[in-house]
């Protein structure tokens, strides 16, 4: 099952995410070198080259790599994602290290892109974590709009998670409702 956590590359018709890139850096350094990005952020400083780079090394070497998202729209990289902390026990694996451009907050890009991942990871998992840090409103909000459901506070986290079951059934509502 952990082999299936390395996803290559999943897309729909608003975006593409793909295993990123070392050569990706300079444009996502370009969407993420922004303050305003990161001020709700447990690391405010990670617009500032030298920490993104770490950042982004980070993601780099996760064990199932980094996920640049692509705009179908225009082919512009946009941001990326990623996989992490896989609990083989349970099992269940967290989302996050996520961030857009800010041009292209509110686009549902984060939606869509999040939907690709949830549908893929629900074809084998039962459950998905977010661990997000209690500043962070802008991310508690779009994990609540993917259904994600307050768990418990750690420190300065908040832990949601997200059920194959739950997911469906409000999947199958807003196909109904379009």
């Amino acid at each position: 099952m952990i082999e299936k956590l390395y996803i290559l590359i999943l897309e729909n018709e608003i975006v593409k995410l793909r295993q990123t890139k070392k050569e990706d850096f300079d444009q996502l350094f370009k969407l993420g070198g922004k303050k305003e990005i990161w001020e709700q952020h447990f690391n405010k400083d990670r617009y500032k080259k030298s920490v993104f780079l770490k950042y982004f090394n980070q993601g780099i070497k996760n064990k199932f790599g980094s996920l640049t998202i692509i705009s179908k729209d225009d082919g512009k990289i946009v941001g990326w994602t990623r996989l992490y902390d896989f609990d083989e026990k349970v099992p269940a694996i967290k989302i996050g290290y996520t961030f857009l451009g800010k041009s292209y907050w509110g686009l549902d890009i984060n939606y869509n892109s999040k939907k690709l991942i949830l549908n893929y990871l629900f074809g084998f998992l039962e459950l998905v974590c977010f661990d997000i840090f209690e500043k962070n409103i802008r991310s508690q909000k779009a994990v609540q709009k993917l259904g994600g459901v307050f768990n418990e506070k750690k420190k300065d986290k908040h832990h949601y998670i997200l059920n194959k079951k739950s997911w469906k059934r409000q999947e199958e509502l807003k196909n109904r409702i379009l």
